[in-house]
């Protein structure tokens, strides 16, 4: 039996990485740049030299890391920038202010140092970046500490005091940056210190240059590092910590939109000028944060404008307008003046926009179906073609209007051919009359059609009704029956109320005047509701409320139309 010996797995010596050691520079500041800037080597930033006065294009390389030996390297290259992030640690932050930020002046970094000293950090190195004159200020600690507990800390810091964060004004590195669930965000990089040919050196208290040593910037490094008060810093990165995770981001109600407004017109006046042909837009947003949330007008208005533009961030340096200037804010203040008003009073002028309500796709598609139906009845009584039974009329006009016999007989559509909705056609701008429920005998030129019967065909289409006849009840079926005027005087002699005649004399019809075209009425119904200014939910509660809910225009016959039209006509006197 063959005994098999197994040797046990070689683990790794305490005290040695698992990753070996990197080879470090032979200068020995070489080292201490990288044991400062070189914890996060991946994804550092390079860009090519620019000339003073251009902005550097930054690129992030992703390839390969940077070590030790390649960070000296490219540190010492006059050709090459070079930028590094951090990590989960750090052991120092930086301040980073744009030459027309409202903080790059020697009395603003004194307020930023004593922001920072309620946190716990006493010491720090100022430097000019670059050609550019904007400004670096480091934070140095003493031990290494969470990354974004630092960024958090730094952030409420600044924010409660009353500082403006942002991109060019006050940069904090580390950011606050957001968690990343399918990707790695990373932290924003900065440039080295002092690189050659950069135009970066040290600043005094007075922002006067110190020179670009940077042996001398370590010796500096190490002395800001030692006299931090670690412990007060310790204790604001928890509670800054505790803040942030206590904030309710996602709970919060949003803001109403002229609490948004505000912002944003507060955002651009604390901004200020950040270039040229900017004077127009800011004075507009100055006078218009004045007018409506200040309640400012006139020369109060005026006043407040002037004074705050000319104390904005790069008027000196960006504003073109400097002469013209009391001109121009006049001439802004009298147009906001007009167009806006202080919040919570009246408005000066009617902000609601005079557009009749407008149907939507349904009701568009069922007018023009109802248009096409008029169209083709009109087309086939002046060809006189229209015929007289249901099946045949409808087919013809089927083929005429180019329509579905489902929508043919819809029930809104019936009053408009239906030989049963609708009796006669007196001329090509009149839809169909509605059939009125009287018992009466249909009537022709020279005596009756018969009892209970409507005449058909082509006599239903010349039906006149002349105002020389008179109507007659016809014998014990009261039906009646139509004889001429000379006819009706007789020689029978008149005896009482019963008299010798089985039937009486009716008093005929009054005359009316000719109904209103549809056409007609139902724009003059457009006018009054474009008049009364509704929206289309108060045009269907008005008709529902008068109409047995009916609460759709196109569910009126027609004889209704003019009803609508009356009520429209009230309403409309109610409102004067």
């Amino acid at each position: 039996m063959t005994t098999v010996h197994v040797q046990p797995p070689r683990s790794k010596p305490k005290g040695i990485p698992f990753f070996p050691l990197k080879p470090s520079p032979t200068s020995f500041l070489g080292q201490q740049l990288w044991d400062c800037f070189g914890r996060h080597p991946w994804d550092f930033l390079q860009a090519s030299t620019s000339a003073p006065g251009e902005k550097a294009q930054w690129m992030t390389v992703k390839e390969h890391p940077l070590g030790p030996r390649l960070l000296w390297q490219r540190w010492q290259d006059p050709e090459q920038l070079i930028g590094v992030r951090f990590t989960h640690e750090t052991l120092y932050s930086l301040l980073d202010i744009d030459a027309g930020s409202p903080y790059c002046t020697a009395e603003a970094i004194a307020q930023v140092r004593a922001a920072l000293e309620t946190i716990g950090i006493t010491r720090t190195l100022l430097l000019r970046s670059s050609h550019s004159n904007g400004l670096h200020l480091y934070m140095p600690l003493a031990e290494p500490v969470k990354t974004f507990d630092l960024a958090v800390a730094l952030h409420e810091c600044f924010k409660v005091q009353g500082f403006a964060i942002a991109k060019g004004q006050l940069e904090i590195f580390p950011n606050v940056k957001t968690y990343g669930v399918e990707r790695i965000i990373l932290y924003n990089g900065h440039r080295l210190p002092l690189q050659p040919g950069t135009g970066s050196c040290l600043l005094d208290d007075n922002l006067n240059p110190m020179g670009d040593n940077l042996e001398q910037f370590f010796w500096l490094w190490e002395g800001a590092a030692a006299h931090q008060d670690m412990d007060a810093l310790r204790h604001a990165l928890k509670i800054g910590r505790d803040n942030h995770r206590q904030r309710p981001r996602r709970s919060r109600a949003p803001l109403s939109k002229v609490e948004v407004w505000r912002q944003d017109l507060e955002t651009d006046i604390q901004t200020g000028w950040t270039g040229h042909h900017q004077t127009n837009h800011l004075l507009k947003v100055i006078a218009c944060h004045g007018h409506v949330f200040l309640e400012l007008e006139g020369d109060d208005l005026m006043a407040h404008t002037l004074t705050t533009a000319i104390h904005l961030p790069g008027y000196r340096q960006y504003c073109r307008h400097q002469s013209d200037i009391r001109a121009r804010v006049r001439a802004w203040c009298k147009a906001v003046q007009h167009y806006y008003w202080p919040l919570g009073s009246d408005p000066k002028r009617d902000p609601r926009t005079k557009v009749p309500p407008s149907l939507n796709l349904n009701d568009q598609r069922a007018e023009d179906a109802r248009q096409r139906i008029r169209a083709a009845m009109r087309t086939l009584h002046e060809r006189g073609v229209l015929p007289a039974a249901i099946k045949q009329r409808a087919e013809a006009i089927v083929r005429e209007a180019h329509i579905s016999s489902k929508t043919l007989y819809r029930s809104e559509n019936l009053a408009l051919w239906h030989p049963e909705h609708c009796l006669v056609i007196r001329g090509p701008e009149e839809m169909c009359k509605p059939v009125e429920s009287a018992g009466v005998s249909g009537l022709q030129e020279g005596g009756a059609t018969g009892e209970g019967r409507f005449p058909s065909g082509n006599a239903s289409r010349t039906l006149k009704q002349p105002h020389s006849q008179e109507v007659y009840t016809s014998g014990k079926s009261m039906k009646c029956e139509l004889f001429e005027a000379a006819l009706a005087k007789s020689n029978s002699l008149n005896r009482g109320v019963r008299g010798d005649e089985l039937r009486f004399p009716q008093v005929s019809e009054p005359w009316l005047p000719p109904p209103i075209p549809v056409h007609e009425v139902q724009a003059a119904i457009q006018a009054k509701v474009y008049a009364l200014e509704w929206s289309l939910e108060q045009v269907r509660q008005f008709l529902a409320e008068r109409f047995q809910g009916r609460s759709h225009i196109w569910e009126l016959q027609a004889h209704e139309l003019t009803t609508y039209l009356y009520y429209l006509q009230v309403e409309g006197l109610a409102h004067v």
